[in-house]
């Protein structure tokens, strides 16, 4: 048998760097949940201070394109 890569999983390079961003946005709004800190974060180029309960909040209620979206 050959190794043929499947067309509909290709490797998307920006996909993936969007995908590893997000991961990187739960880890930070969950240590800053632990330690009971606020986030710096960039929104529209202002900077803000935000809970991680609001960061997640806010994150939860924008819509996931299909294209990220991984199944577990």
């Amino acid at each position: 048998m050959s190794a043929v890569p499947n067309p509909s999983h290709a490797f998307d390079p920006a996909q993936a760097a969007l995908a590893a961003l997000s991961r990187a946005g739960l880890r930070a709004a969950e240590e800053a949940r632990r330690t009971n800190t606020y986030m710096v974060i960039e929104e529209d180029g202002q900077v803000l201070h935000e809970s991680p309960q609001e960061y997640l909040r806010k994150r939860s209620e924008q819509p996931v394109p299909s294209s990220t979206q991984t199944s577990a």
